[in-house]
């Protein structure tokens, strides 16, 4: 006789459980943002290239700026751009009655002769500088009240071919003891400018 297996009691079959994906890592920032991290390293130093190139050539490029002085001796003349410059002359100016000069300034007055020949000659209006200070002063004809004046220009005449002076007044605080400088600056001449020793 057999005996018969033993029963099972029947469980419920249940399905398999769903495999369940592994926790995805999370990136970092540093990951996410690579490539525009890689970006900003690489355009940035090239940007502030570009900027301070532009900037540079903005002020010195083309002539833009005379960093040149091409120096001339008290009483010399000198020649630049195919016309003979000097020599400097003038002196403080004495009688300003009329004149919108300031109290505790001293008026200068500064001559410089331009011999331009075949071809006219076109330039800046010239500036006094102190040398002991670097201390700089335009002219001021207009301010204190001098009308302009045909015969007393303070720039060039580009059409001017006959030899002429430029007539240039600065105003100075009465502590600007010199020696002085007068710089010139024809257009043509690039990076150069005239640099006349000047003392009263």
């Amino acid at each position: 006789m057999t005996i018969p297996p033993p029963l099972r009691p029947s469980t419920p079959t249940t399905p398999p459980p769903e495999p369940v994906d592994a926790p995805v890592a999370r990136q970092g920032w540093w990951r996410r943002n690579r490539l525009a991290l890689v970006a900003l390293v690489l355009l940035a130093p090239a940007t502030a290239v570009a900027v301070g190139w532009q900037e540079w050539y903005q002020y010195f490029g083309f002539g833009a700026r005379a960093v040149t002085p091409v120096e001339v001796g008290d009483g010399d003349d000198a020649e630049l751009v195919g016309a003979v410059w000097g020599p400097v002359r003038g002196g403080e100016v004495d009688d300003v009655s009329g004149l919108d000069v300031p109290e505790d300034t001293r008026l200068i007055a500064v001559a410089v002769p331009v011999d331009a020949s075949a071809e006219g000659v076109s330039c800046e209006t010239p500036r006094l500088v102190e040398q002991s200070t670097s201390r700089e002063w335009r002219p001021v004809r207009l301010e204190i009240g001098l009308p302009w004046s045909a015969d007393e220009p303070e720039t060039c005449l580009a059409d001017q071919l006959s030899p002429y002076e430029l007539i240039v007044p600065f105003v100075v605080p009465e502590d600007a003891e010199g020696p002085f400088w007068v710089d010139v600056r024809p257009y043509d001449a690039g990076g150069s400018f005239l640099r006349f020793a000047f003392e009263l």
